[in-house]
């Protein structure tokens, strides 16, 4: 019971670490990016956040995950618009090779509606996830394809307006309130089935330092005379723990091998 409990315990830890964010953001209203009450500066840690992105300014990162040499999955990072009042601001959002057709087609379509060629963007997409801050090597990808863009005259201007966060979206947003709630009642079943199990094997081991005695098969043994066999057993020596119960006892080895299988029972 202590394994199990152990186990359950840590596997339930693995999953509320893996998903508690996003489990704790599912209990609130999601914000939405483009509301006109929305500062994107203002949005929390433990916020879950939706964005229907109509406006695509182009990619600045991909990550490619492979297995074996072979390529098992692939997510780019494009540039958006997020807002702090009238004022733009720019941010990443994660997007899978699946929608890359679509992206695409966006990025066209927002540089055409800016150059004049069209009047209205029609092509959009929504995400939900959190916001997330970028590590070190995607801010060296992010802002490296800013300067090479040459969008802004200083370091100081790039870094007041390109905020260095991406939207990470969720596949299901609404499983990951059910995920944390899971993972909370194994990390609880699990440290229950842990402490029982520990209680009762420190039981066990009291019980075994109090006996001073073996009882097999209705005859009474003191426990110092089946100490070596003990440590057979514990050595995984079966046969010469069988052999040595045979001669202490008189008993056939065919019985003792049956008491040695089962030797728990009867020394502790």
């Amino acid at each position: 019971m202590k394994g199990w409990g152990g186990a359950i315990f840590i596997f339930g830890l693995i999953l509320g670490i893996m998903g508690f964010r996003e489990g704790v953001a599912g209990l609130k209203a999601p914000v939405d990016l483009y509301a006109a009450e929305t500062n994107v500066s203002e949005i929390g840690y433990f916020d879950m956040v939706t964005a229907d992105i109509y406006e695509v300014y182009g990619s600045y990162a991909t990550r490619t995950q492979t297995e074996n040499g072979r390529k098992t999955n692939e997510d780019s990072y494009y540039l958006i618009p997020a807002y702090e009042g009238d004022d733009v601001r720019y941010i990443g959002v994660k997007v899978n090779e699946k929608e890359y057709d679509l992206f695409g087609q966006m990025y066209d379509d927002t540089w055409d509606y800016y150059d004049g060629y069209i009047f209205e963007l029609t092509k959009h997409v929504e995400k939900t996830g959190c916001l997330k801050k970028m590590n070190k090597k995607m801010q060296d990808y992010y802002y490296g394809t800013l300067k090479d863009a040459g969008w802004f005259e200083t370091e100081a201007e790039m870094k007041e307006y390109a905020l260095p966060y991406y939207l990470d979206p969720l596949s299901s947003p609404k499983t990951m309130v059910p995920f944390l709630f899971i993972s909370v009642a194994l990390i609880v079943v699990g440290g229950v089935l842990f402490v029982i199990g520990f209680k009762s094997e420190n039981v066990k081991i009291n019980k075994a330092a109090a006996q001073t005695y073996v009882m097999i098969n209705g005859v009474s043994y003191a426990k110092a005379t089946l100490a070596h066999v003990n440590q057979c057993v514990q050595g995984q020596e079966k046969i010469f723990a069988a052999q040595e119960l045979a001669q202490i006892t008189g008993m056939s080895m065919e019985e003792a091998s049956v008491i040695i299988e089962n030797w728990r029972q009867y020394y502790y």
